[in-house]
Parts: C-alpha cells; structure tokens; sequence
C-alpha cells in the first residue's frame, strides 16, 4: 500500500490519465480498509483550500474521481453525509471548480445509502450559487442527468405512487427537505432555460414528461410551459456525421410528450397548436396536429371539451374540404378519431361533438358530385369510428333517403322488374354502397353492428337486393357488375342486421346470380357469412337447391355453383352433402369427361388449404387416395387434364399425411404401375412428387429407372400428348435419381442408364439429350459425382450439328429452378460447385468460335450466387463482354442483368472495362428481336451513371447522341427507358450529381 500523503496526491495532479489512475488506487485502498474517505478528504486539505483555483479544480477533481472508482454499496449513510455537506460548499467556490462538483454530484446520487435528505440539498447548493447554462455542453448533460435521478431518488425514498399532485404528508416532508417547494421547479426551469444542444435537449424531453408526472408545477406551470413551448415546432436538421445521430421527427415526438405531461398545460397547448396549425409549413401543421391528438388522449374528456369548438374549426381547415397535402389530411382525421373515441365514454359530450361536425358534413353527403362529398366521407368514417351508434344511424339516415327506390318488383308473375328510379345513377349509387360498406364494416369491428336502427338496416338492404335482382336475366354485357359487387359488399358487412323477409328474397337473388348462364359474379363471401349466421335457412334455400339442380346446370354454371359451395365446406352443417355432390361427380361411373374434370379441380381447390387438419380429415373420412387411384387405374379411360388433377390431389394429400402413411400408399400402389400408360404414369407423377425424403425406393429403382427412361424417349413421337408424357416421365426421373440413396447397386443401374442413353445419342436422338439433362439436374442437386460425367457428355455435344441446340438447352433445364418440381435432397452449395465444374470443363472452349458453350457458360452463370460471381469476376468479365456482342436473345437478356447487378454495386471491374460495355449497350439499345433486350441495355446504361463523374464524361456526348433512336422507339416501354436514360447522361457533371 502506497501512504496518502500530499507529494503522493501532488505527482497525481500532473495529467488526467495520472490523476484517474491515482484516484483508482485511492477507491481501492479505501475498500480494503487501508483508510477511510473522511481521511481523504482531510489529506487533501492542501488542494481544496488552496488559494489557486486550478489547485482546487484538480483536487475536487480527483475526488470526484474516487467516489466513482469506489463500490455504489460501500459508503453509509453518515460518510455520504458528510461528503455531500463538502460538495455542497463546493458550489460557492469558483465557476472553474463547478464541473468537477458536477461530477462529485453525478457519483454520489448513485450511491445506494444516499441520505433521502441529499438530493434536496444538492438541488439548492446548485441553483442558488451556479447555473446549468453557464457551463459547457458536456456539464449541462450531467446536470440533466442529477435532475432526473434526483427526482426519481425523492420518489422512491417517500414511497408516493405517480401523481400529478403531492399528498399533504408528502408536501410537507419535501417542505422539510428544501426551503420552498416551488424552489426545485423553479431551478428545473433554470436549469433547461436557454439549452440549444439537441442532444442534451433530447435527453430533457425523454425524463421531463416522468418528472412532471412526479411533482406539482404550483405556480409555474406556464412558465415551465414557455420552456418547452419555444422549441415547438422543432426546426433541426440533423447532422449525419455525428455518431449520435438525433433525428428532427424524433425530437419533435419526445417534445410532444412534454408539452401535454401536465394538467396545467391544458389552457396553453390548444392555443399553441392552433396557432401553428395555420404556419405555411407542413412539417410544423403536423406537428400541431400530432400536439392536438396528444392531448385528447392525455388530459381529461370534460376538460378538453372546452376546447373542441376551436380544435373542430382548426382542424376542419385542413381536412374540409382538404388540404393538397394528403399526409396533413390523413393526420387530421386521425386527431379527430382520436377525440371522438376518448369522448365517446362520456355519451353527453361524444353526442355534443358528433352533433357539431355532422351538422357540417351530412348536408354534403348527399350529392356524390360535390368537391366536398369524398372529404365529408372521410370525416363521416371518422365519426362512426369514434361513436357507431350516434354517428352511423344518422349518416344512414341521410344516405337513406335518397336512396330510397321507387321499382316495381313483381315475384312469381314472371314479369321482368324494371329499372330502380332513383335520385342516383349508378356510379353515384357505387361510391355510396362503398361509404356504407366500409361504415358497417367498422361498426362491426367496434361490435355495434347488431345494437343499430333495423328500420334504416332494413330500408338499405332491400335498396341493395332491388338493385341486384335488376335486369338479372340479361346477358352479362348488360348488366353494371360494378353496381352489383358493391350491393354485394353492403350486404356481407351487415349479415347479421338482415331480416327474415329479405333474407327470403336475397336467397333467391343468389340463386339467379350463382346460376346465371353468362354472369360471373362471385357471392362467395356473402354466401359463406350467411351460412355462419343462418345455416339451417342457407341449407333448404341455397346448397339443396344448387345440388338438387346441379345436373341440368351448363358446365359454366356448374363450375361456379362448386367454387361457391366449397367455401361452405368448413362448416359441419354442410360438409358432408358437399363432399357427396364432388365425390359423385368426380368418381361415378357414367359422368362426362369435361363435368368429372370440374369434380376433379373442385377437389383440389379444397386440398390447397392451408389447413393439414381439414386435408387428413379429408383423406380419412373419404378414402381420397384410394378413390383416386381406382379412378385413374379403371376402365374409363381418362383425359390428360383429368389425369393432372389426380396427380396433383394425389401428391397434396400425401405431404400432409405422416411418413408411416406415405410409405405404405407408395409401396402399395408402385407395384400396381405400369408406366406405358398414361394414366399409371401420372399416378406415379403423383405418388413421387412430394414423397417424403426419408422413404427408400431402392427396391422399385431399378424398375422405375428403366420405364421411365423408355417412356421418356419416346416423346419425340408426333402428338401433343406424347410430349407431355414425356414431359412427365423425364420430370420424374429427375425426382427419382434425386431423392435414390447413393450406393454401388444404384450407381450400377445410373452407369448402366448413361451407356443406354449415350448410344441413343450416336443415334441423334434428341430426347435421349433432353432426358440426360433432367437426370443431370436431379444428381446435380443431389450432389451425386455421377453427374460430373453427364456434363462432360453435354459439352462433347455443344458442337455436333445436329445436336447442338438441344445441348445448349440441356444447361438451361440444369440451372433452371422448376418452383413446382420438389427435389428432396439438396447438397449445400450444389449451384457453386455446378458453376465452378462447368467452368473448368469449358476451360478454352469459352473462347472458340462457337456460341454455344458462351450460351450453355451464361445458363449456368444466371444462377451462381452473385457472391461467387464476384470472386471469379476476372474470369468471367470477358465472358460477359463477349455476351453482350452474340445474337441470342435468351443469353443478352440473362447478361444484361447480371451485368446490371454489378454496375449497380459500383464494381469496379466494369468501371475498368465501360469502353466495352457502353458502346454495346448503345448498340443493343436499337436490338430489334426483342423489347426485353433494348430496356435491359438502356437500364444499363442509366446505372452506369452512378460511377464516378470524371470516368464518364469521355462517353457522354456519344451516349446522348446515340440514345436518339430509343427515345422514337415503336414501344412504350422502350421510349419510357430511354428518357429516363438520356435525363441521366444529361445530367452527368452537372452541379447536382455526384
């Protein structure tokens, strides 16, 4: 232990990092009991009563030091005692001495024994013999940080709850503690006075709503309003270089926050608000209006109603009819929703308010073509927002009656109804079903819906049945189904408000809608919300009816009916008639081709679900899979766009179901398959589509290697539907090689197959090519060493003469991602190690006269990351380059945009080589063939002008010449480009690029 003497403490003062070290060495002699602090304090008498101040500036200082390096449980109560009363004194020493006060201040209000009588007395040594502004930035952030520990420091040691005013016992105990209970606000006050510093006052703004909350303002609540009020609202722009970067919108929420933390504040911050809210400015109208919605949510709804009078005719000047700017508008609304819900549990004052602004807007909304209808919508949603049941019955009213009809309706007598005379046409008569649409609709989310006048309800929904059951005979063409859509989506928001009687009727008008032979109107929601409520009624006079006629129907018709009673699924009530009508028609013998296909898509719609309860349970209640099968195995003989429907129900049923499951369905029916015939074909396609990973077909490998192979080779016959098939059966050998374990006896039938498809291939057969690369593609994926063969087989074939094209499509079906085509086993990387061995088995041949290995080279290279890209970009550069120079559509395009990706990520490779590249964009910008090349160059081009300025002001004069013919292209799209292109060059060098 080194002895705490004055030349010890002396050689301390010679710099701050010696003074820091000392003062650590001090703390830890004090914790060991070497001394203790009131001994510290004496030895350095000689510093702290000195007659030079900067001799007592390092002796507080170093102090101050050690009560930070000292343990916060280590002093009690009589040492902190004693240290504060020293502090204290401090503060009528010389202004030089005060920060390091300020730092003694800051480490004993940490102090776990901090007396409760200390932070009072530090407030009142401060404010009486300092000022907070009067120091620099860094001790006016300490200072606002005793402020605020202070404060929370009071609170817990007299254990008083959060309120805006002190109990008696409390007041007088802090009375106690400091001279003047107004003393402590009033050096707040003070204290924050004049702060500029956004940081320090982004600081003030977070602690000082919690502080108001904690102590009564007394008399100065509008002076410590003024504090805040004279920033509002913030005008800061922020500077991005400072690490602690402090947004403007930031502040301006924080500010917010303190202008309404009081009670007192109430009378001063509608007028400020009110006041800003008529500035030019939009970021301070915002801000006034945030301050407004702010304070209705704060203070008190009988308070507050005072103010209404003059927030409504404030706001109603930005959002009635509207201000230009819709971001004040949508701010403006959201302030008065905001109001009208905090009112609303007050019914005198919510029925006050709505009666102010709707005695504004009802009179407007009644003529859909006033310039004031679409903002008095927007206030109306507003009101039935805050108050559903006042506001909503009396917009309905208004809209009521003039929607009021006068048709004549006539049921049963077979006479046509004749047109709704009404004072709206109907796009007038649209937008208002929209307003009431979205008018129910929150009324039902605020769970009122039910509680309105059924009266009005009624009145409106037999407008809106009226206007769907006009002219519902007609052709399609003529009927507005627009107008329908909307009496639809009236009707949906407001099921439950329906009476029995038009219940009744709308039963019927669904009906007519659902069957009409020409109309496609879709009534699904409504249908599905009215059996939720009313299934018993949807049951006898919608689903029985559409079943019991479902056989007379067209197959349009019958395809509508199905797609609005699957909805309906779901509901037990309906499940199990529904499924019968699909199985029966789906299943059945003696059912057309084209009504069992609509069965079949009917069952697949319901297995899309997201749902794996509702498929399983489909599966197990119905026997699906079996069902399935039997069809496609039968006698009938089916059409290809049945047989696809099988397999894709078969393979959405069997991912759902559990592997146990899946097992025992494929073993059974694999060995039932022979794969020459379609309809077995596809049940394979949907018994290996999505079968899980972890089920061996090693025992039927062999034999589905070799049917599918011969199956796939003969798809070179002529016929749409030979191609298909092979197709199909090359798609699953993809699947079947991917998904094969990777043993010798499997490896044995892959060799085996190669040498059959190589010979094949001496043969010209270029479905033997094509059915390499799928197989290429799954081993690829696998990450089989098998496949490293099939790719030096598909390069040998880039030259032969006959070969060539279908060999350079083979490394697009390779790279190619298929989203439908599910590959079980992916090898981490397989797309990386697939572009690293193409590249090297093309080694020199990338540079023969010979496109196609660039073409089959740029295939693969679509699909590498861009990282792997990146680290060979030396290498494939020039390759790029070359690209960009062929004639092939299908390759410019994929080169253009990996170009892209790097020209947009400021490569500088491309920076290197931009007298290759823009003179070739250039001349793509004219590429003939295809649209899609000529707006890939000119984007190009346009990125290109993100490099630095000085590289392309060489090339800008060419490039604007050059653009000429693209800004007269034949195409849209193309001229769209290339003005955007041209601003661009143009601009390059001017003063606002880079």
């Amino acid at each position: 232990m080194t002895p705490l003497t004055q030349n010890s403490i002396e050689e301390a003062f010679v710099n701050n990092e010696a003074l820091r070290q000392a003062a650590a060495n001090v703390s830890r002699n004090v914790v060991k009991g070497f001394y203790d602090i009131s001994h510290v304090v004496e030895q350095m008498g000689f510093a702290l009563t000195s007659t030079t101040v900067e001799q007592r500036v390092k002796g507080t200082m170093f102090l101050s030091y050690v009560l930070q390096e000292i343990p916060k449980d280590y002093l009690d109560c009589k040492q902190l005692e004693f240290i504060t009363t020293f502090y204290t004194d401090r503060c009528k020493d010389q202004h030089s001495v005060i920060p390091a006060v300020i730092d003694g201040f800051c480490a004993l209000l940490e102090m776990n024994e901090l007396p409760e009588s200390s932070a009072p007395k530090i407030m009142e040594a401060f404010f009486k013999h300092s000022s907070c502004q009067s120091h620099q930035r860094g001790e006016r952030a300490k200072w606002f940080k005793i402020l605020k520990v202070s404060a929370e420091r009071f609170e817990k040691g007299n254990h008083f709850e959060t309120s805006t005013i002190l109990s008696n016992k409390l007041f007088s105990n802090f009375i106690a503690l400091m001279r003047s209970g107004t003393d402590f606000m009033f050096g707040v006050i003070n204290s924050i006075d004049g702060e500029r510093d956004p940081r320090n006052l982004d600081f003030v703004f977070s602690f000082m709503p919690d502080l108001l909350n904690r102590f009564p303002l007394f008399h100065l609540g509008e002076e410590m309003f003024e504090i805040f009020a004279c920033y509002f609202p913030i005008d800061f722009t922020p500077s991005r270089d400072d690490p602690s970067y402090i947004s403007r919108d930031e502040l301006a929420h924080k500010l917010s926050n303190c202008l309404v933390a009081a009670p007192d504040f109430l009378e001063f911050v509608v007028p400020l608000a009110l006041e800003k809210l008529q500035s030019d400015l939009i970021v301070a109208k915002l801000d006034a209006i945030e301050l407004l919605r702010k304070a209705a949510l704060k203070f008190s709804t009988k308070s507050f109603s005072e103010h209404f009078d003059a927030i409504w005719t404030g706001l109603k000047t930005e959002i009635f009819p509207g201000s230009d700017n819709t971001d004040i508008v949508t701010a403006g609304l959201a302030a008065l929703r905001t109001i009208f819900e905090k009112a609303h549990a007050t019914p005198d004052i919510s029925h006050s308010h709505q009666t102010k602004v709707l005695g504004t807007i009802l009179s407007h909304l009644t003529d859909v073509n006033q310039r004031l209808y679409n903002p008095s919508t927007a206030i109306a949603l507003v009101c039935v927002a805050g108050d559903p049941l006042f506001a909503g019955e009396r917009i309905l009213d208004t809209f009521l009656l003039k929607l009021t009809t006068k048709s004549a309706i006539i049921d049963g007598d077979g006479e046509k109804p004749v047109s709704p005379t009404a004072t709206y046409d109907d796009e007038q008569r649209i937008k208002v079903y929209g307003i009431m649409s979205q008018l129910f609709k929150i009324t039902a989310i605020k769970n009122c819906l039910e509680k309105l006048n059924k009266s009005v309800c009624e009145q409106i929904h037999a407008d809106t049945i009226t206007v769907l059951r006009f002219n519902i005979d007609a052709n399609a063409e003529k009927q507005n189904v627009d107008l329908k859509y909307a009496a639809l989506s009236v009707l949906s928001e407001s099921v439950p408000q329906l009476s029995e009687k038009n219940r009744a009727l709308l039963y019927k008008v669904l009906i007519q809608l659902i069957t009409h032979n020409s109309l496609e109107l879709e009534c699904v929601e409504l249908l599905e919300l009215l059996g939720a409520c009313y299934p018993i009624e949807v049951q006898s006079n919608c689903i029985d009816v559409l079943i019991r006629n479902f056989t007379i129907y067209a197959n349009f018709v019958k395809r509508k009916v199905l797609q609005h009673l699957l909805r309906l699924v779901i509901h037990a009530a309906f499940t199990s008639r529904i499924l019968n009508l699909v199985c029966h028609y789906a299943f059945d013998k003696n059912i057309s081709q084209d009504v069992r296909l609509l069965a079949l898509e009917a069952i697949n719609m319901l297995l899309n679900s997201d749902d794996t309860r509702l498929i399983v349970d489909l599966q197990t209640n119905n026997c699906l899979i079996s069902k399935l099968a039997e069809l496609a195995l039968g006698d009938t003989p089916l059409a290809l766009p049945a047989l696809e429907q099988i397999a894709a129900a078969f393979s959405r049923i069997e991912e759902h179901l559990p592997v146990s499951e899946q097992y025992i369905i494929a073993t059974e029916y694999l060995s039932q398959l022979k794969l020459q015939s379609a309809e077995h074909l596809y049940v394979a396609k949907g018994l290996l589509s999505r079968l899980h990973r972890d089920i061996s077909l090693d025992d039927f490998f062999e034999w589905l290697l070799n049917d599918l192979t011969m199956q796939s080779l003969s798809g070179d016959v002529v016929g749409k539907d030979k191609e298909k098939l092979g197709t199909v059966a090359r798609e699953l050998l993809c699947i079947l090689v991917n998904r094969a374990e990777d043993n010798g006896e499997n490896r044995k039938h892959l060799i085996n197959l190669l040498a059959l498809l190589k010979n094949k291939i001496k043969e010209e057969n270029k479905m033997a090519v094509e059915t390499m690369a799928w197989l290429a593609k799954g081993l690829v994926i696998s990450g089989s060493e098998v496949a490293d063969n099939i790719i030096e087989t598909l390069i040998d074939l880039l030259e032969h003469p006959s070969l060539s094209a279908v060999a350079t499509r083979a490394f697009e079906i390779i790279s190619t991602e298929y989203g439908e085509l599910f590959l079980p086993k992916v090898k981490f990387l397989y797309k990386q190690k697939l572009f690293h061995t193409v590249l090297t088995k093309l080694g020199n041949k990338l540079e023969a006269h010979s496109e196609n290995y660039l073409v089959a080279f740029i295939f693969v290279l679509k699909t590498a990351p861009h990282a792997v890209q990146k680290m060979n970009i030396d290498k494939i550069g020039p390759l790029l380059f070359k690209s960009l120079d062929c004639d092939n559509t299908t390759m410019l395009c994929i080169s253009l945009d990996i170009c892209q990706r790097f020209v947009t990520a400021g490569d500088e490779h491309f920076l290197r080589h931009l007298n290759h590249i823009i003179p070739s964009c250039l001349q793509l910008s004219k590429y003939q063939k295809s649209m899609k090349v000529r707006i890939g160059a000119l984007s190009l081009l346009h990125d290109i002008t993100k490099y630095p300025t000085r590289v392309l002001l060489i090339y800008k004069l060419d490039v604007v010449l050059e653009l000429a013919p693209a800004l007269d292209d034949r195409k849209r799209l193309v001229r769209n480009a290339a003005v955007r292109t041209r601003n661009a060059w143009f601009l390059v060098g001017s003063s606002d690029t880079n």
